[in-house]
């Protein structure tokens, strides 16, 4: 499994998807840093910003698609909506996925269903690019019995296209 996200994430670091995705962000950081199952991680996201939903004219929503692995070989690939509140110096960026996951050597999560909540701190150093910092949370909400979940943090690059 391992294998096909590098492969994917080499095809579209290589690709020109400028039509359909307005930034990506680059994200590295650590992976169950609450548990004994600690490790790293890294994992790419691509914001896509021509497909603005509206809600009752008071939130803007955005679809978020990425994926992400960890060095005991677990991997998550998801799709899910995301929003910013704030400025265009510094904002938040929440977001909520749904996604298939694999542990690999890593925590057994219960199932392949899995859900990403997600919050991000971004401060704009140009119009085009961005760091941050985040957060996420990875669980099955419920779905198995066995739901331990996983909280990670991270250092975050975004570049828009």
């Amino acid at each position: 499994m391992n294998k096909y996200l590098l492969a994917i994430l080499v095809y579209i670091l290589s690709s020109n998807l400028t039509a359909s995705a307005n930034s990506y962000s680059l994200f590295g950081g650590t992976y169950d840093y609450d548990d004994d199952n600690t490790t790293n991680l890294i994992g790419l996201n691509y914001h896509i910003s021509n497909s603005e939903i509206d809600l009752l004219n008071f939130l803007t929503i955005n679809p978020v698609v990425g994926g992400l692995v960890t060095a005991k070989s677990a991997s998550m690939f998801y799709g899910g909506f995301e929003t910013n509140l704030g400025s265009d110096l510094i904002y938040l960026n929440l977001s909520s996925s749904a996604g298939i996951y694999s542990n690999g050597d890593g925590k057994d999560l219960g199932n392949a269903i899995q859900f990403k909540s997600e919050v991000n701190l971004l401060y704009s150093l140009s119009d085009k690019t961005r760091i941050g910092i985040g957060s996420h949370h990875i669980s099955n909400a419920g779905l198995d019995s066995v739901n331990p979940g996983t909280n990670n943090f991270y250092l975050i690059f975004n570049r828009n296209f």
